[in-house]
């Protein structure tokens, strides 16, 4: 019996110490993961000064928020813009005393109700904490980005940037005349077979199907589409007119939804000037009226940029290339086109 108790004690600790060990372990990743959560960092000036000038450095195509976002999602992989990450750099700058905010934004667009909560967003931040927001882009910055600039003070772009397109694409309805088959392959879907198809399905309420494609769309279904674009359109312009003090009629009939060069777009009103960070942080520490200012910013991102991911893969990992097609398609691409978007997915063919 004694030699049992013996035995029995020992296996007890040591299962004990390794479960101590296992407890240790969890809470030290938890430490060192919220230590790690802090996005931004020191990035030049003044190390000794406690108030920060904070450049938010985001690109990407504009998305809804990703319904799961972890270590293995496609989301941590490349770089795109959504309402959740923004709340949380802006989260993190209302407690790290921030005199001003530069958000330095790359985006061709995307959806709508993305761009506008992100524009409501920056808008509310920037009246609770009385600072100013100076944007700036160095290579595009159109549609639903020029959307989410129109929250800031003034906007800046350098030189070779693209700004502009203003304006709304709904989703596209597709049509199929006569079709025989559909398939899809690399290249894409395509429509063709000897023999007949036939779509079944089971609706109830007019226009329940809507952008089925092996029926055209009737004249109002076709209006109502456009009434809709229409009215995010009138909300755009309106916008745009209203911060950066431009006729309306002069938005519609001479700027319309045309991408200019940042010259171009100076002389349309759209940017206040050809400047590059440094120079938009000497502007803005001029402005603030101080001699000198500690510059923190958002970590450099690893991530892929969406437009050379098909690439990316191609090139890196072949055997993950379908895999990553599917994610794409699943996670961002069925994002945008669902969604009335201020960009054109055309953009995007590649990847979607």
């Amino acid at each position: 019996m004694l030699i049992f108790f013996n035995t029995f004690f020992k296996i007890f600790g040591f299962l004990s110490a390794i479960m101590v060990f296992l407890v240790i372990l969890a809470l030290s990743s938890v430490f060192l993961k919220n230590s790690n959560d802090h996005s931004f960092s020191y990035y030049s000036g003044d190390k000794k000064i406690d108030q920060n000038i904070a450049i938010m450095a985001i690109s990407g195509p504009i998305i809804s928020n990703p319904k799961k976002i972890n270590n293995f999602d496609i989301f941590n992989q490349i770089e795109v813009i959504y309402p959740s990450l923004i709340k949380k750099f802006l989260k993190e700058l209302e407690n790290n005393n921030t005199l001003a905010l530069i958000i330095s934004l790359d985006s061709p667009g995307g959806s709508v109700t993305a761009s506008n909560e992100i524009f409501n967003q920056i808008v509310k931040f920037k009246k609770q904490n009385k600072i100013p927001v100076y944007f700036h882009s160095k290579n595009i910055l159109t549609s639903g980005g020029y959307w989410i600039a129109l929250s800031g003070d003034k906007i800046y772009s350098e030189y070779g940037a693209i700004i502009g397109s203003i304006g709304v694409k709904g989703p596209d309805w597709i049509y199929y005349n006569s079709p025989t088959a559909l398939s899809s392959g690399f290249l894409g879907n395509s429509v063709e077979s000897p023999n007949g198809i036939q779509l079944y399905s089971n609706t109830a309420g007019k226009s329940k199907d809507i952008f089925n494609p092996f029926r055209a769309p009737s004249n109002k279904e076709r209006l109502d589409l456009q009434k809709i674009v229409d009215d995010i359109y009138d909300d755009f312009i309106n916008l745009v007119s209203s911060k950066r003090k431009i006729e309306k009629n002069y938005l519609k009939n001479q700027i319309g939804a045309m991408i200019f060069n940042t010259k171009q777009a100076k002389l349309n009103y759209l940017v206040d000037d050809q400047k590059n960070i440094d120079e938009v942080i000497s502007i803005i520490v001029k402005d603030l009226k101080i001699d000198s200012a500690k510059i923190i910013s958002n970590k450099i991102s690893n991530k892929s940029k969406f437009l050379n991911l098909s690439y990316d893969i191609i090139f890196t990992n072949k055997n993950t290339f379908n895999n990553y097609k599917l994610k794409i398609k699943n996670q961002y691409c069925n994002n945008l086109f669902y969604e009335f978007s201020s960009v054109s997915t055309n953009t995007y063919d590649l990847n979607c």
